[in-house]
């Protein structure tokens, strides 16, 4: 029996198994890939919210307890 006999012959399993895991890995490729960019996306933020507050003359303290205000201790 050569393979694409055995494929042919098994085709629903062959389909729900490649399914099956490249669903799951895919899955977690793309979920990894959308937390590291809301990470990245966050962190820009961030920087860009401590650079226009130091262009408006804030000072340190002032920044730091800003960037405190919403976290939770």
């Amino acid at each position: 029996m050569s393979i694409e006999e055995a494929v042919a012959k098994d085709l629903v399993a062959v389909l729900l198994v490649t399914f099956l895991f490249g669903g799951m890995a895919a899955w977690l490729i793309v979920a990894t890939l959308a937390e590291h960019f809301r990470r990245v996306w966050a962190a820009d933020r961030v920087a860009a919210l401590k650079q226009s507050m130091i262009d408006a003359g804030f000072r340190a303290d002032e920044i730091v307890r800003v960037l405190n205000a919403g976290r939770q201790e």
